[in-house]
């Protein structure tokens, strides 16, 4: 038999790689969509993906046997080619079911792609078989036969492998993925095809047999026909794929969002109420149960104004605002089923729906822990948490008011500033806690002094106080005055009993000020006066004591530039032993030579150093020139004497004391026996801690003497229990005790120097200047004298010549 060798038509060829591209690029579209989708929606898109792609299959086989022309008569028997079709559809059946599944192991892989490799073999060569040829017989090259055979298999375990990898979107570049894809399994489905093609064997049993019977013309058409129905049926599903993908892209959106919407609706702390353009309730939240304390069905088809109890009117204000397409906030006060009441924050908002209001939502929050706390620091930055009065910043907002109401020409203020006398000393001595007690005491007792006027107490910090009050006649501020202080009513705190007293001082609107600055200042100069002059008692305002403010404000300025230029210096008064006539001693005294002013005496800048702090760097400077200068006298060949330098009320309050005193007379090398330091009966007063900072003091070897000594608090237990050495008789008494006509201070000055000959301590007298102030002194066996009858207070250099005299006395004697 004569072998017949045909002729292929190389543009169908093409479109049958174009066929199969396209129906393996819609076989890897479809993988995802059928994989996406569930229940009906997937069985739909499984068969229509195996009809499609089955087609495409089978088109592109069919385009393939027709672009091979043989030169003899071509017919087909449509039953068997109808068949081939159905095992093309049935291959890619199999094929995107296996794509669709969840997951697919390896041997499922290759199972499925061995079932899908059989079934397109089958379908190429059933269809093979459909050719009916005259006195032709049809046989195949056995190793092509199994080649095509492998690689229907190897490409259709490439094709699920594909399938798998990009029904899942990867990156932006996923569609250029997937026609790659298709390029790459539309060329083993070809190759598989034209593999088996060339394996087939056409032999004529009769040599006749060579003219072709059919028009070549004929058969493009039909393949043509095949192409064109099988890519609109490709292009078709595509289509139809793309629509269901957006559709149901556009359906998970949104359901994602209403899934979003609930979540923020049933989960939302805050209350949130549905209501219709009625204002009738459609649903709730679950947290309306927590904030009214009432179940949600309670509320459902009720009416806005039902649940709104007496806030219907503005609540119905508000709803009405926002159908107008305008968001509400606003806050109420609400009480729950359980009588509690809280203060809710509403919003309002409007619910759209085509642009025309449909509804609204209401938000109901719980600030009722917010508004307290709100509560309590507006509490607290305008009152006194101790007393509950209020503090400076509102007081001094109050008073602004009040003068600038426009007050009646008959009408008066005044303005009040208080001070605790002995506060200080309660509260170290009863602690810190019973000092609380009596300013809250204090506090309670300004809250009582009305007087059927209007009246403002505050408490501006510390233990100072302020009131204010609307006066009818100016003398009021007087009796008002006296009814704030009354110290002969004890305040009992834990068994014990104070006698709180106060310094008061006052000013008047608008007699002495126009505006509150001006008003609070001259009532603390009216109330410095009334502290310089012991406390407890008031003073009104006047211009004296501006002025006295102002030459203390004077004087604390002029002493600060004296300390940094120099302008204090350290003079020294003679202390005389009285049974040898020695100079034993010399008192160390500051003083200050204004450049203009000259001296000014001590009386004058002490105090104000006192007050204003300046005494302890002054006093520390006089310590240590007192130190240096006894030492350079003894270096230049002086007998020795004591150097006694007083100590301020600030200096003994130090903590490091002894500390300070041990440095100074290291550093200026004097032996701690040549110095005394001399402290007042007022410093004397705290028992437990004098005891202390005096035996600190006493471990250095330093003598201690009792300053003013009668004119205090005199008492002969603290001469007992104190480490003294040396007591001073105040000069008031040395004054008149040569008067024959006053025998008062004679008597006190023999008993203190009795008492002090039993308590063996040395007894000074000061301001000794008559020969009859020291003859009664020297009969009375006093031990030291001091004052102008031996010498003034006189600068170092010439106390040098004091020491010079007194010296050659002894040398003489």
């Amino acid at each position: 038999m004569e072998q017949l060798g045909g002729q292929y038509h190389h543009g169908l060829m093409a479109l049958s790689y174009l066929v199969a591209v396209l129906a393996s690029y819609t076989a890897l579209d479809l993988a995802g969509r059928i994989t996406a989708a569930r229940g009906p929606a997937r069985r739909l898109w499984l068969s229509c993906g195996a009809f499609a792609m089955g087609s495409g299959i089978w088109s592109m086989h069919f385009i393939g046997m027709l672009a091979f022309h043989l030169p003899v008569p071509v017919r087909y028997d449509y039953g068997v080619v109808f068949a081939s079709y159905l095992l093309a559809v049935l291959a890619s059946g199999i094929a995107l079911y296996i794509v669709s599944r969840k997951e697919m192991p390896l041997p499922g892989l290759l199972a499925g792609g061995l079932l899908m490799g059989a079934g397109v073999s089958s379908m190429h060569y059933i269809g093979m078989s459909a050719m009916q040829l005259h006195e032709i017989v049809l046989t195949y090259d056995a190793a092509l036969w199994w080649l095509s055979v492998a690689i229907a298999i190897t490409s259709s375990v490439g094709a699920l492998s594909l399938s798998l990898y990009f029904r899942i979107p990867r990156s932006r570049y996923y569609v250029y993925g997937k026609w790659g894809g298709g390029f790459i399994m539309g060329a083993g489905i070809v190759g598989m095809h034209y593999t088996g093609m060339l394996a087939a064997r056409f032999h004529a049993e009769s040599p006749a047999v060579h003219t072709a019977a059919d028009s070549g013309m004929s058969v493009l058409y039909l393949a043509y026909g095949i192409a064109l129905v099988t890519l609109f049926v490709l292009g078709f599903v595509l289509i139809a794929a793309v629509f269901d993908k957006r559709l149901a892209t556009a359906a998970e959106q949104l359901a994602e969002s209403e899934h979003h919407f609930r979540s923020l609706f049933d989960y939302n702390s805050d209350a949130v109420f549905s209501m219709d353009r009625s204002g009738v309730l459609i649903s709730v939240n679950p947290a309306v149960e927590n904030l009214t304390g009432l179940p949600s069905s309670r509320f459902i088809g009720r009416h806005l104004t039902e649940i709104s109890g007496v806030n219907a009117e503005q609540t119905m204000y508000h709803f009405n605002r926002t159908l107008e397409g305008v968001s509400q906030g606003y806050e109420v006060a609400y009480r729950r089923e359980d009588g509690r009441a809280v203060d809710l924050l509403v919003h309002m908002v409007p619910l759209s729906a085509q642009g025309r209001v449909t509804g609204a939502y209401c938000l109901a929050r719980d600030i009722t822990e917010s508004k307290r706390t709100e509560r309590r620091m507006h509490h607290l930055a305008y009152y006194d948490e101790l007393t509950g009065l209020p503090n400076r910043r509102s007081f001094m907002d109050a008073l602004e008011a009040c003068l600038h109401s426009g007050r009646s020409a008959q009408e008066s203020v005044a303005l009040f500033c208080l001070n605790l006398d002995r506060f200080k000393s309660f509260s170290q001595t009863a602690g810190h806690k019973v000092g609380d007690q009596l300013l809250q005491s204090f506090g309670d007792r300004l809250r009582g002094v009305t007087d059927g006027c209007d009246f403002i107490p505050a408490r501006m910090g510390g233990d100072e106080f302020a009131y204010m009050a609307v006066l009818r006649t100016e003398g009021e501020a007087a009796t008002i005055a006296s009814k704030m202080n009354q110290p002969d009513t004890p305040v009992v705190i834990g068994g014990l009993e104070f006698h709180l007293s106060a310094s008061i001082g006052y000013a008047l609107y608008p007699k002495d000020g126009t505006d509150g600055e001006s008003l609070l200042q001259k009532a603390q100069t009216a109330l410095d006066s009334a502290k310089r002059r012991g406390g407890n008692r008031a003073y009104a305002y006047d211009a004296a004591m501006e002025a006295a403010a102002n030459r203390k404000l004077e004087i604390e300025s002029g002493l600060r530039k004296a300390i940094e230029r120099g302008e204090l210096d350290v003079h020294y008064q003679p202390q005389v032993e009285l049974k040898s006539g020695a100079l034993v001693g010399a008192e160390a005294l500051v003083r200050w030579k204004h450049p203009v002013q000259g001296y000014v005496p001590p009386s004058v800048f002490i105090p104000v150093a006192e007050e204003t702090g300046l005494i302890k760097p002054i006093g520390e400077w006089v310590l240590r020139s007192a130190c240096m200068q006894a030492k350079a006298w003894q270096a230049a060949g002086y007998a020795p004497i004591t150097v006694s330098v007083n100590l301020s009320n600030r200096q003994f309050e130090e903590q490091h004391l002894p500390e300070t005193v041990g440095a100074v007379l290291s550093e200026c090398g004097l032996e701690p026996n040549y110095l005394e330091l001399e402290i007042t009966e007022s410093m004397a007063m705290d028992v437990t801690r004098t005891i202390q900072a005096l035996q600190g003091l006493k471990k250095l070897g330093i003598g201690i003497g009792i300053d003013d000594f009668g004119t205090g608090y005199s008492s002969l237990s603290y001469l007992k229990r104190f480490p003294i050495d040396k007591i001073k008789i105040d000069q008031s008494f040395v004054r008149d005790i040569a008067n024959a006509n006053d025998d008062n201070d004679t008597a006190i000055v023999s008993a203190i120097i009795a008492i002090a000959r039993h308590l063996q301590l040395k007894v000074v007298a000061e301001g000794v200047e008559t020969q009859e102030q020291f003859d009664y002194l020297r009969r009375e066996q006093c031990d030291m004298l001091q004052g102008y009858y031996f010498s003034p207070p006189v600068p170092a250099d010439r106390f040098e010549s004091l020491l010079r005299e007194y010296g050659s006395r002894k040398a003489a004697m």
